[in-house]
């Protein structure tokens, strides 16, 4: 039964729903939202109707093969409200990534950043949300970076300011050391030394046998001391429009940077 609750309706009856989807389409634009798969419990194909959707559908078949559903906004008429507001929010480095749900009724945005400092910006600009916007806001970041008794060693403990918006999965490494107060990687495989932004959330402290050492309190991977190799999923970006790079760049001097987000220990994972 499980096998058969995760199967799609046939060929022939694919077949029949797009011709009908195509003649709805035409027919009743304005209410029509969308066809979808649903299993109810055997997979069937719905056709979802702003409103009067069980007899808009039987105006067109009774093959029990489709069924209806009520609700939902036609992506035309969201999709200008998905243009709008992600040109509003790119150029502040705001959403990771959205679309449109038809059948919800809404546009969603995954946002890079918490509720707080989204809001500070609203505010700013004196923006006011449409009903059908929806936003995904990251955690409140972490406001613990560096143990106090570190500072004096560090001229910066660089992290990044917004959650990455989207993170490639290729495992990479190599060592971060601290050289003149500044953190480099190197055994990374294109040679040099550049330099090293954390990510959002990423502590630095003392570790139980007093190694200057990385924390993550949302990751329960183990987390590198600094000078041992470390492994991330990457490669990661960054923004010259971060504070923190221009710190950065500010305190430890130009060059490439590397994002390492919240690395783990390559060698205590093995």
């Amino acid at each position: 039964m499980a096998r058969e609750m995760m199967m799609n309706p046939d060929d022939n009856a694919t077949a029949a729903a797009q011709v009908l989807d195509q003649r709805i389409q035409a027919a009743e634009r304005g209410n029509y939202v969308g066809m979808r798969i649903v299993r109810d419990p055997a997979p069937r194909f719905a056709f979802q109707f702003r409103q009067n959707a069980a007899a808009t559908l039987a105006r067109y078949t009774r093959d029990p093969r489709f069924t209806f559903r009520e609700g939902g906004i036609p992506t035309e008429e969201l999709q200008p409200i998905f243009d709008e507001w992600w040109g509003r929010f790119e150029p502040y480095r705001l959403v990771g990534g959205g679309g449109v749900y038809e059948f919800d009724g809404k546009v969603m945005f995954d946002m890079n950043i918490d509720e707080a400092g989204f809001r500070e910006i609203a505010e700013r600009e004196r923006w006011t949300m449409p009903d059908r916007l929806e936003l995904r806001f990251s955690g409140p970041r972490n406001s613990r970076s560096i143990d106090p008794a570190l500072e004096r060693y560090v001229r910066v403990f660089p992290r990044q300011d917004r959650q990455p918006a989207v993170v490639n999965l290729a495992r990479l490494s190599g060592r971060v050391i601290l050289r003149d107060g500044c953190f480099r990687l190197t055994e990374h495989g294109d040679g040099g030394e550049p330099l090293v932004i954390f990510g959002r959330d990423v502590e630095l402290g003392l570790d139980a046998e007093g190694y200057m050492a990385l924390k993550d309190n949302s990751s329960d991977e183990a987390m590198p001391r600094i000078g041992e190799r470390m492994a991330w999923a990457g490669p990661q970006g960054y923004s010259e429009a971060d504070p923190a790079v221009a710190l950065l760049r500010a305190k430890c001097g130009t060059g490439p940077i590397v994002a390492v987000g919240s690395p783990e220990s390559d060698y205590r994972t093995k």
